[in-house]
């Protein structure tokens, strides 16, 4: 049988099909397709709904489980306008829900599984019309058999309730909003207003509410609270978790809520100056020490661009002059620490000025040497983007008349050595380029600066470029030279040729090193010392260059005559034992054992006793697992705690909490695949957590009474201040069944978006809020599966609990408590006294 994929027209209905589940085409046009499809069993179907779902999660802003709904819905929709028998398209959709709930995250599945049965209710008598946006699940319950009212009527309800609990909120707090604390909590629930703001007319409606009573407050206050709310983590950019919770999308309320006040506005001018109070608020959170609620603002933004919501002038003008209030300390503070890169790069990336090309556009101006230190540090953040730019920048021609154009030409030469080098990237472009500029007509820091990289690359070109470079030298310190350059640069410069033609693997290098050692002309200064840079090197696979050099050393060796022993050179016999003293060869410890034998009182014999013993250690055992990239490998210290004077232990990794960000230091360490486990103190130096990871997953974790997967919610959402300890080991855990292991990445992700709504529910429902029951009788909360713990809850706060207070004594993370009491409170089941 041919496989319906292989069939031209199959794969053109399905491409058509993906274009229709994301609105590009209507559904007239995809009529056919549908009917063709119709004719082959779901699950060719299913699979092009799998591969869409996949490709919409990437981009962020919904659930797996709400993009899988939205495919069947669009689907459904085809019988809704008559497009295709409706009959024959509700069995088929039987058969496709299946398949499609066995790709939905299984935390969510009850709920899709519920919503796909209430397809059918909601449609209409073919009067409906396609929209340009996502058809969302509705979380609450079933309407009433009575009511009529359908699920998502009533979660419109229940956000109205909440939005108007809010605006009381806000009013309550208008008078104290001159005080400091008043300050803060109506920046706290303005946030949370905006979050749960179904569009940007509501957000007009409460900002003009509260200039009623005499608080002034504009759309840049809203900006700089939702800024604020943010979690203090940035996902990885583009983060799509297979297997991830279904609503762990790297997206927020507070993002959303942002991009709604820009793209909602009529007016495009308006428009464009809420855009730049947008990109104000993330510059601002960035001068406040939060680069990561900055970042996630400026994704924000930049979706706004991408999705064409904002004048495309008033886009470039903000990505053009928008860094001028980025605090430069700040920046510097921030280019220093590689655990911070990823995100500062993303920051960068957003601002025309600081792109790799307009950094070195900036570089090439400056005159200021503290301003072009940070320019270069920033340069080194956008790492290969940043490289390749400086090497097309360093390879134009060069000009003999720009004053200036040296000063670019060092710091650029200075970016190629500091960027690490792709591995794949030939070298022998770079090394000509860069020999380019070995020439006594440069000043001599390009000279040191370009010796530097060459001494870096193992090419050809480099090594032809320096033997020129030393033959260049060596005339200009002759007699008849006219150089411009004081004496003693060039025979600095002489030493530095020297050293890297010595670290080069090649014999002609090492011929052309000991050529120039042989000369003995006082104007070259000490070249005989400069063989002491061979040492470095195991001379027994060149033949030439290890007899050139015991040849030396034989011919320097004193010798009797009429019974005096009469030197003959001893600054040359010296360093030709330095030469050899990395040489393992067996003619060379015969030779160095004969100095010692013969000559046990002359200082030659200590020199050659000393390279005798060096020649004997052991090679070094292969090094330690490097530290991991990110925070940790910041911040390596030596412990003084318990665990690290623990036998065997390996150097623990410390740092501070409020610097890297627990979310960053765990992702840091999911990356390099660390084992270990990981302590968490308070400023006073009290445990208040511990994770044990193995090769970089979550194994165990505790914080108070809590465990496990509760415990790492309850540490992202509830950060605190204070100090980490990492102590690495070889095997974290000798249990064999991996399957208890967790990912980091998806869990973090499902914190974050706790986290999230934890901030919008404690805005309604305060720590310390004191709560009485009402006479509506309390409803289950849909998104909450376990009833005995809901009873709990109602029974101690019903009792006087607070909410803080609930918290404590009930063994489950902050969210599942403070998001079922503000159910209850939007019900009415329960009022705040």
């Amino acid at each position: 049988m041919v496989e319906p994929r292989a069939d031209p027209e199959v794969r053109e209905a399905l491409t058509e099909l993906e274009l229709y589940l994301s609105d590009t085409l209507p559904p007239l046009v995809v009529a056919g397709s549908a009917e063709l499809l119709l004719k082959y069993p779901p699950d060719l179907v299913g699979a092009s709904i799998r591969s869409w779902t996949g490709a919409q999660y990437a981009k962020g802003g919904a659930s797996v489980s709400d993009y899988l709904f939205h495919a069947v819905k669009k689907i459904h929709m085809l019988g809704e306008f008559r497009l295709v028998p409706r009959e024959v398209l509700e069995r088929y959709i039987e058969g496709l829900k299946p398949i499609v709930l066995a790709e939905c995250p299984e935390d969510d599945r009850a709920l899709l599984a519920e919503n796909l049965s209430r397809l059918s209710e909601t449609a209409d008598s073919g009067t409906a019309a396609p929209i340009a946006t996502l058809h969302r699940q509705s979380a609450g319950p079933r309407a009433p058999s009575g009511g009529g009212a359908p699920a998502a009527a009533a979660s419109d309800d229940a956000r109205e309730r909440r939005l108007s609990l809010l605006l009381k909120r806000l009013e309550s707090q208008a008078s104290q909003a001159s005080l400091p604390e008043g300050r803060a909590a109506l920046t706290e629930t303005l946030a949370a207003a905006a979050r749960g703001s179904s569009s940007a007319r509501d957000i007009e409606e409460y900002l003009s509410r509260l200039k009623g009573l005499g608080v002034q407050v504009g759309t840049a206050d809203v900006f700089r609270a939702l800024a604020a709310s943010l979690p203090a983590w940035a996902p990885p950019a583009g983060a799509a978790v297979t297997g991830a919770p279904a609503a762990a999308a790297p997206g927020s309320s507070a993002a959303d809520a942002m991009q709604r006040m820009v793209a909602e506005v009529d007016d495009p001018r308006e428009g464009a100056r809420r855009f730049q109070e947008l990109v104000r608020a993330a510059v601002e959170r960035f001068n406040e020490g939060s680069l990561t609620q900055a970042v996630s603002t400026l994704d924000a933004a930049e979706r706004l661009v991408a999705e064409k919501k904002v004048d495309a002038g008033s886009a470039d003008l903000a990505r053009a002059k928008g860094d001028e209030g980025l605090d430069p300390e700040r920046l510097r503070v921030a280019a220093e620490s590689a655990a911070q890169h990823p995100a500062l790069r993303r920051l960068l990336g957003f601002f025309r000025g600081l792109s790799p090309e307009g950094l070195l556009d900036q570089l090439s101006r400056e005159e200021k040497r503290d301003r072009r230190r940070l320019l270069l540090a920033l340069l080194e953040v956008h790492g290969e983007a940043a490289r390749a730019a400086a090497f097309e920048a360093l390879a134009s021609p060069i000009s003999d008349h720009a004053a200036q154009d040296w000063y670019l030409r060092r710091n650029l030469l200075y970016l190629l050595r500091r960027i690490p080098r792709p591995p794949d990237a030939p070298t022998a472009e770079e090394a000509e380029v860069t020999a380019r500029h070995l020439h006594l007509k440069f000043p001599p820091p390009l000279l040191k600066e370009a010796l530097a990289n060459l001494s870096q690359l193992r090419d050809p070109k480099s090594e032809a470029g320096l033997v020129e470079f030393l033959a260049e030298l060596e005339k200009a310190l002759g007699k008849d030279s006219d150089s411009p350059h004081d004496t003693k640069e060039l025979v600095g410069l002489l030493d530095r040729v020297a050293a890297a033609l010595a670290r080069l693997p090649s014999s002609s290098a090492r011929r052309a090193l000991l050529d120039h050692a042989e000369k003995r002309d006082a104007s070259l200064g000490d070249s005989a010392a400069r063989l002491s840079e061979l040492g470095s090197q195991d001379l027994s696979d060149d033949a030439e260059s290890l007899g050139r050099l015991l040849a030396s050393l034989k011919s320097n060796l004193p010798f009797k005559l009429f019974g005096l022993a009469l030197h003959q050179n001893d600054q040359v016999l010296r360093r030709t034992i330095e030469a050899l003293s990395g040489t393992k060869a067996p003619a060379v410890k015969a030779a160095f054992e004969e100095i010692v034998s013969r000559f046990p009182e002359k200082e030659i014999a200590k020199s050659a006793s000393r390279a005798l013993a060096g020649l004997q250690k052991p090679a070094p055992a292969p090094g330690a697992a490097a530290p991991a990239a990110g925070p940790a490998a910041a911040s390596t210290a030596a412990s003084s705690g318990p665990a690290a004077s623990s036998p065997g232990a390996a150097p623990s990794l410390t740092g501070d909490l409020e610097v890297f960000g627990l979310p960053a230091l765990l992702q840091s360490l999911s990356d390099s695949g660390q084992s270990g486990s990981l302590t968490l103190r308070d400023p006073r130096g009290q445990v208040f957590g511990g994770m044990r990871l193995k090769g970089g997953k979550l194994r165990a974790c505790q914080t108070g009474q809590l465990t496990g997967v509760d415990a790492f919610y309850q540490l992202l959402e509830r950060p605190s201040p204070g100090q980490f300890q990492f102590l690495k080991s070889v095997d974290a855990g000798d249990e064999t069944n991996t399957a208890s292991l967790k990912e980091i990445l998806p869990l973090t992700l499902e914190a974050m978006r706790r986290y999230d709504e934890l901030r919008q529910a404690a805005a309604l429902v305060p720590d310390d809020a004191k709560l009485k029951p009402t006479d509506v009788k309390p409803a289950p909360f849909a998104g909450e599966k376990d009833g005995l713990f809901q009873k709990d809850v109602w029974s101690r706060v019903s009792r006087g609990a607070t909410p803080r207070e609930c918290e404590a004594e009930i063994k489950t993370d902050a969210y599942r408590i403070r998001r079922l009491l503000a159910h209850w409170v939007e019900q009415g089941a329960l009022a705040l006294q």
